[in-house]
């Protein structure tokens, strides 16, 4: 175990797993590919294998736990459960749900492919020839009724018309993000075709707003929950560390008569008895759920309120935004200073890009040149090029990580990520105190995910 510990192994992980002892392993927290070829990337066309996950379960101990993400997908959660079962690992949990209000939309407007096909037929028939991307992009411009303009902020991922623009990689093998301030049109309709599908999507994509962490548990090896937590410590999640934070101070005002309402609790008297308290909380926070919610995206613009004056939106009953806030204030100051980049809804560049400050950028410069010249980029105006260092799809977002990596483990407990992608699982980690092995295949996402773990200071908490 001497030559994993606390590294990132490069390599293939059904491979690595088998050189890892049995029972050895405290927590598996990961985001394994799910089979859907995501932004392009090859690792994703398939699904982790049975003999992946099977070595999974050999390697941790007795009653450990296994937090799988998993996207909302119903075909893509129902394959990964049936693996995991037919591993052997016991699924028979709620699943975690994190939601948050930042993903972007991804569905095809029915209503635009019909106008661009009818667009590009006028201009074939025209020209008596098959156009090329600059003719029909000007002849696009032209061809539905401009009917109002909208500001375009953040990564150009989109120009005028609604068209996509991937980043674009230079021989360096590093992405570049293109940010821009720009004038996108807003335009309705032009054939009848398109008016009488105005306002329909390809199939059903909705706005992503929901990431799945699946809870799995290797079996028992005592009779009891209890007998396994004597044992060795699993079987359990520590609970009461994920507890949710109140939002005002009125609990910590009437500490002694929520003290007294808990005790009343604990004696089976709830909640009005005569001489009891009306309160029956916890002074550390509300026990946690099967719901987690960033971005305050549960407000509804109404104030609720139970047993204490600590009114609010229905957010801060799940509020994975308030946990984090309490974590950090743990850290010593000239911490606080260095990370300010934690307190986000999602992985955001400054996060994706921590340690990676002195990654080399070659043929930058030209690339840029080439890409400003492009006639795809020529009607953008304000253009902004940066390096895109971190340059895996799927950053998780560290307060998610560390969340999933408290509820199951404790203090020099060892965190496997079988897929361990840019490090975020490890990077997490760290953090806590905990000990950590991360498998990844490839080659350049190692690279990022040891530059991103070096610059973590350990032993924050």
């Amino acid at each position: 175990m001497k030559n994993y510990i606390n590294k990132i192994i490069c390599g293939d992980s059904q491979k690595i797993l088998k050189q890892i002892p049995d029972n050895s392993i405290d927590l598996i927290v990961t985001d394994p590919p799910y089979g859907i070829s995501f932004m392009g990337k090859d690792w994703d066309k398939a699904l982790s294998s049975i003999e992946i996950w099977r070595e999974c379960l050999r390697v941790l101990k007795p009653g450990a736990f296994a937090l799988v993400m998993c996207i909302p997908r119903s075909d893509c959660q129902a394959r990964q459960i049936i693996a995991l079962e037919e591993t052997g690992f016991n699924v028979s949990f709620p699943p975690i749900y994190h939601t948050f209000a930042s993903g972007f939309p991804k569905a095809q407007n029915i209503s635009k492919v019909v106008d661009k096909k009818e667009c590009k037929k006028k201009l074939t028939e025209k020209l008596g020839r098959k156009p090329s991307k600059d003719e029909f992009e000007k002849e696009w411009e032209k061809f539905r009724k401009i009917v109002g303009q909208r500001k375009m902020f953040g990564t150009a991922r989109k120009i005028k018309g609604g068209q996509r623009i991937g980043a674009s990689k230079t021989s360096a093998g590093t992405n570049i993000e293109f940010e821009e301030s720009t004038i996108i049109n807003e335009t309705i309709p032009t054939t009848s075709q398109a008016k009488a599908l105005d306002g329909a999507y390809a199939g059903f994509q909705p706005k992503p707003s929901l990431e799945v962490i699946l809870v799995c548990m290797k079996s028992l090896s005592e009779k009891t929950f209890v007998g396994q937590a004597l044992k060795n410590q699993k079987g359990i999640t520590w609970l009461d560390d994920c507890r949710i934070p109140y939002k005002s101070d009125y609990d910590k005002k009437h500490q002694s008569d929520i003290q007294k309402g808990q005790i009343n609790a604990d004696r089976g008297k709830f909640f009005g008895g005569e001489g009891q308290s009306l309160s029956s909380g916890n002074l550390q926070g509300r026990f946690p759920a099967n719901l987690l919610c960033s971005d305050d995206v549960l407000n509804d613009g109404k104030e609720y309120g139970l047993h204490y004056n600590d009114s609010g939106s229905f957010s801060r009953y799940f509020s994975l935004d308030k946990w984090w806030e309490e974590k950090v204030k743990q850290l010593p100051e000239r911490v606080r200073r260095t990370f300010p980049f934690l307190i986000v809804p999602k992985a955001n560049k400054a996060e994706k890009n921590k340690g990676l400050e002195e990654f080399e950028n070659k043929d930058i410069e030209i690339q840029k040149e080439i890409l400003k010249k492009s006639s795809k980029f020529s009607r953008i105006r304000n253009l902004k090029i940066e390096v895109k260092k971190n340059i895996h799809p799927t950053v998780k977002p560290i307060k998610l990580m560390c969340y999933l990596i408290i509820l199951g483990s404790r203090e020099g407990d060892i965190i496997l990520d079988p897929f361990v992608g840019s490090g975020t699982t490890c990077i997490s980690a760290k953090m806590f105190n905990r000990n950590f092995i991360g498998i990844e295949k490839s080659k350049e996402y190692c690279k990022i995910a040891e530059a991103r773990i070096k610059a973590i200071e350990p032993r924050l908490f």
